[in-house]
């Protein structure tokens, strides 16, 4: 696996959550826990296949904006 290239189409993905996000589509949130059922499903056959999309869901959890408090 090219490590660098995973990472980078990472972050589009983790960017792409965050306009539907702001698009009122999805919350980055469930596209990511989406993307993480999605990667265990993939896995089952796939399973280098399965750990990209996992990581991929993994960035959009870190990347998030912090969440104000009220």
């Amino acid at each position: 696996m090219d490590r660098a290239l995973i990472v980078a189409h990472g972050k589009l993905v983790a960017l792409l959550a965050n306009v539907l996000q702001a698009a009122g589509v999805i919350t980055a949130d469930e596209f990511a826990r989406l993307l993480g059922v999605f990667a265990a499903t993939v896995a089952e056959t796939e399973s280098e296949e399965g750990e990209i999309l996992a990581v991929w869901a993994a960035t959009i959890r870190t990347m998030q904006p912090a969440k104000l408090k009220h």
